[in-house]
């Protein structure tokens, strides 16, 4: 190996590890997504270990006044504004998983949100409802927007809104290994989902 070979490998390997270097300190940032909120026809608040969190956040938005309906479509459930007051529209007595309830649509690889956001869209279809206000935690909000996109035909007239009430640091020396963990079940989850998407039953 001549010396302006090793040279060149050894320029490689750094321009590599840079790369990676970048895209670990980044990859935190890029996974809390968030959109300006703008008035729609419904709040989805998706399930979750935290839901607590994310449920708080939900209605908090329906007080301003952001929506007429909250759906929590896991369990099937809505709620509409009457006279100022939030008020179960429709709750199903079996609030079990979805897969039962999405016939064909439904494949055993479909992870929980994917199942989540089909039953938004077929209650949303249902109700006349085309605008959604997405929230979820922090680091779940990339790959909700990637989902929607998919299923939905498209996410623009959506709004993404991550709960401010569960703590995500973003920067890359604030994680701790628990957030790290988070983090790269989310990619996974993220890579899974493109994986399987082209076989799946996305928009009709």
């Amino acid at each position: 190996m001549t010396r302006r070979s090793f040279k060149k490998r050894i320029g490689m390997m750094l321009l590599v590890m840079i790369v990676l270097a970048a895209g670990v300190f980044y990859a935190p940032r890029f996974l809390a997504y968030s959109t300006g909120c703008a008035r729609a026809d419904a709040v989805v608040v998706l399930l979750g270990p935290v839901f607590h969190d994310r449920d708080r956040y939900a209605r908090d938005l329906m007080n301003r006044g952001m929506a007429d309906t909250l759906l929590i479509p896991a369990y099937q459930k809505i709620f509409t504004v009457d006279r100022g007051k939030l008020r179960p529209a429709f709750v199903r007595k079996d609030p079990d998983r979805l897969n039962a309830n999405q016939g064909d649509e439904a494949s055993p690889y479909y992870e929980d949100t994917h199942l989540e956001l089909i039953e938004a869209k077929r209650i949303m279809r249902q109700t006349g409802q085309t605008t959604a206000i997405f929230v979820s935690s922090p680091y779940h909000m990339r790959r909700i927007r990637i989902m929607v996109g998919k299923l939905f035909g498209s996410s623009e007239g959506h709004c993404f809104l991550p709960t401010p009430y569960e703590k995500a640091p973003v920067n890359a020396w604030e994680l701790k290994a628990s957030d790290w963990k988070k983090v790269g079940r989310e990619y996974v989850k993220i890579a899974w989902f493109l994986v399987y998407s082209p076989w799946a039953q996305m928009t009709d």
